[in-house]
């Protein structure tokens, strides 16, 4: 993680969460993801309907199909 222009592991960044909870147990200990931004759009330009596939997880693999047609319209996104 860059912090003021320097690399810092994660555990020793002054972040607002306690992400070393459990750091000894891969069952219970909080993960990191990596996001790819394809693209990005104002919050006023969020996209919602009935019927979309949501999760309160921070991360998850997105496999409905009609939440993933809706998303590659609104985004202008090829389904490749």
């Amino acid at each position: 993680m860059l912090v003021e222009g320097e690399n810092k592991p994660l555990l020793e960044a002054d972040l607002q969460v306690s992400m070393d909870k459990d750091v000894d147990d891969p069952d219970l200990c909080e993960y990191v993801v990596r996001v790819d931004w394809i693209k990005t759009l104002p919050k006023h330009e969020a996209i919602w309907e009935k019927g979309m596939f949501a999760n309160q997880n921070s991360a998850c693999k997105l496999r409905n199909q009609f939440t993933i047609e809706r998303l590659t319209k609104h985004f202008q996104l090829d389904e490749e």
